[in-house]
């Protein structure tokens, strides 16, 4: 109890500092908005359903790289026995999947503060609570449990550099940790680092869905008439940077001068909103360099820079070259290598790739070059060594996946862990 009202006192402030904040930041802006408004439309959904004979599963995704963990989960889900919620953080992805068939209804998850977290919780009510990747809040898993809503952590990427392994918090960690029912990581690193925060966690290794979406994605063709007309075969003039941000642009930018003169190059930006896109054109043309959007074009490599304004083109762009650079190295932690690894891309990223294990595998292997500055991008667009056109054996891990989460619990608990 006395963490409730810890949790309550402290939403009161953080409540008034997101009010203040969202003046200023469009994207809490839009979240603190909905999370409010969308409490009754939902309140009334859930109480007027007409299918209640279906189970509800909520799942979570922060951000669009999160939400395609999550869609090889959904499309071996049977519809027709539950009912699936799926919540965003990002106005980004919630804008773009307006029209998804994968789930039932998508709504906001709300900021972390009491009255939002419980009002959501008591409405949705599902069976079970599934969060994937990194978006796992102390708040929610405390209303969560109160509701007596089973937790399931996957693709849970416990690093050391995360916060919950923090040695001053670890106590804390712990506390929140212990209230989650289920664990399922993506290796035996994130197991043992889990185990040395809580051993007595409920933990089972899995193979992390993005593997089983990278693949899905591959196989398909795209539905953007601008990809199906205008994907090439892979060509070693082109360069793709991949979800990158302003501490990776600050070395890309100074490199870029020296890289057109050989090569095409592909910048898709982690965020395509109008400013920064904007802002991005505006540092293309203080160095006098040509480009085009590919809003307007689609894929068009006439000009020296291809300069990608959507969202969910990417991992099909990796297929135009054999270089990427992905961008998230020079802060938290590098984006997913997978992408361009599964087209045979060689890779390279800032210096902090701790948080991927599989940034580590392919660095070891030489398929991963580490960029400290524009000397290093330069030297790694020169590299011609192949890497194979693979991201290894892939099994449909996406079904066992799915199993686990509909099981019921005690069948989680008892056969299904597996301490490798």
């Amino acid at each position: 109890m006395i963490a409730y009202i810890i949790y309550f006192l402290i939403s009161i402030i953080m409540g008034i500092i997101l009010l203040l904040v969202s003046v200023f930041n469009s994207k809490i802006r839009t979240n603190y908005y909905y999370s409010y408004k969308q409490l009754f439309k939902l309140s009334k959904l859930f109480k007027n359903r007409s299918n209640q004979h279906q189970q509800i599963l909520m799942f979570h995704a922060a951000s669009s790289g999160e939400y395609e963990q999550i869609k090889p989960i959904l499309r071996g889900i049977d519809r027709t026995n539950f009912f699936i919620v799926q919540t965003f953080t990002s106005p980004s992805i919630y804008n773009t999947e307006e029209n998804s068939t994968l789930y039932d209804i998508k709504c906001y998850h709300p900021f972390d503060v009491f009255w939002l977290s419980f009002l959501f919780f008591k409405i949705i009510n599902p069976v079970k609570y599934i969060v994937t990747r990194h978006d796992l809040w102390p708040g929610h898993i405390l209303m969560a449990k109160y509701f007596q809503i089973p937790i399931y952590y996957i693709n849970a990427n416990i690093h050391q550099n995360s916060i919950w392994y923090n040695q001053s918090v670890r106590f804390i960690a712990r506390y929140f940790l212990k209230k989650i029912n289920y664990f399922i990581v993506p290796s035996i690193y994130i197991k043992d680092n889990l185990y040395d925060i809580l051993p007595t966690a409920h933990c089972k290794v899995l193979k992390d869905t993005r593997f089983n979406q990278i693949i899905y994605i591959k196989n398909n063709k795209s539905k953007n008439n601008k990809l199906d007309t205008q994907l090439t075969p892979q060509c070693n003039k082109v360069i793709t940077f991949g979800s990158i941000d302003k501490k990776d642009e600050r070395v890309i930018f100074k490199a870029l001068p020296i890289l057109i003169k050989g090569k095409k190059i592909i910048l898709v930006p982690h965020e395509v909103d109008n400013k920064n896109i904007t802002r991005i054109e505006r540092k293309l043309g203080d160095l006098s360099l040509s480009y085009e959007k590919f809003s307007n074009k689609g894929v068009d490599l006439s000009k020296d820079i291809l300069l990608v304004d959507v969202l969910g083109v990417l991992a099909q762009l990796y297929s135009l070259g054999d270089h990427a650079y992905v961008g998230g190295g020079f802060k938290r932690g590098v984006h997913s290598v997978l992408e361009p690894a599964a087209y045979g891309c060689l890779l390279a990223c800032g210096p902090n790739i701790e948080m991927l294990d599989e940034a580590k595998s392919f660095k070891n292997k030489g398929y991963l070059s580490i960029v400290h500055n524009e000397r290093d991008l330069v030297t790694f667009s020169n590299i011609s060594t192949s890497i194979p056109n693979s991201i290894g054996d892939i099994s449909d891990k996406a079904l066992d996946m799915v199993d686990l989460l509909l099981a019921p619990s005690n069948k989680f608990s008892s056969n299904y862990i597996n301490n490798q």
